[in-house]
């Protein structure tokens, strides 16, 4: 926990400041494919975005970038630090197009908090919802998905980029310690009341809520070597393997395993990383009530 934080807003993957950098390593390796997605989707000038788990702000600022000061971009996060650090952003951009609010988006009386109605939420007026590995934590989908029927506008479209296959996560072919990290893994996430592989439920959800499904695209990750997308997989086993020997799940010696087979396999041209497959989803909400 950091300071600022209570037991309701800390994350499984946690909010200190090495986590927060992680994100940031991490958001500029897959902030393509989420620019990618939107624009793909319609987003330009002046749009209203609500962007859902946002996070310490990562995408909320390319994404007010993207719609510019006639535009608006409404970030929606649960934990204070990563609250704190949004707004710092946005106010040292100067950038009165992005406002955030602390929410947490698992309780269903997300919906009605004061601040949100003070915001305009629920008017159906945004024209973009956006979410990235927000949903695969959640106990309970509902919540989220009506806010998101109730926030967006008659053809507004929701964007999300979640895990539908996380147990492709793996190294090869010297891969026995991270297999044994990648179950682990799993079932913290599964314990905590999370669903790791939630894209495999989303279209089906969200097609009975009367949204049509536009866009099922897969998104791989294969590393190799000390690439960037290899050094985010590798952060990734070390600073969650210490979380995972907290609970009892993973060991020391798991953990020095794990470091010996990553060091090998940045040696041997053939070896290589499979992250956990990614799943973008795009769905625009019907035009009738």
């Amino acid at each position: 926990m950091t300071s600022g934080d209570t037991a309701a807003d800390t994350y499984v993957l946690g909010t200190e400041p090495e986590e927060q950098e992680r994100l940031r390593l991490q958001h500029e390796l897959w902030r393509p494919a989420a620019i990618a997605a939107w624009e793909r989707a319609g987003l330009g000038p002046g749009q209203r975005v609500l962007d859902l788990g946002a996070g310490p702000g990562f995408c909320a600022r390319d994404l007010a970038r993207l719609v510019g000061p006639g535009g608006r971009v409404l970030a929606l996060e649960r934990s204070g630090a990563y609250v704190a650090a949004a707004r710092a952003a946005a106010a040292r951009e100067g950038w009165g197009q992005l406002e955030v609010l602390a929410v947490d988006l698992g309780d269903p009386a997300a919906a009605a908090s004061p601040g949100l109605d003070a915001s305009g939420l629920g008017t159906g007026g945004f024209d973009l919802a956006w979410c990235r590995w927000l949903a695969m934590f959640l106990p309970r989908l509902d919540p989220l998905l009506d806010l998101v029927s109730t926030s967006l506008r008659p053809g507004g479209v929701l964007v999300a980029h979640e895990y539908v296959h996380w147990n492709t996560f793996g190294l090869h072919p010297d891969g026995t310690a991270i297999t044994r990290f990648r179950d682990a893994a799993i079932a913290s996430f599964r314990d905590a009341g999370g669903d790791p592989d939630v894209n495999r439920r989303l279209p089906g959800l969200l097609a009975a809520r009367g949204f049509g499904i536009e866009e099922l695209v897969p998104l791989p990750v294969l590393g190799r070597g000390s690439d960037p997308w290899a050094r985010w997989l590798e952060h990734f086993v070390t600073l969650y393997g210490r979380e995972l020997i907290r609970q009892g799940r993973w060991t020391e010696e798991d953990a020095t395993a794990a470091a010996d087979a990553m060091a090998r396999a940045r040696r041997d041209p053939g070896a290589y990383w499979v992250g956990p497959t990614v799943l973008s989803l795009r769905a625009r909400r019907g035009e009738g009530p």
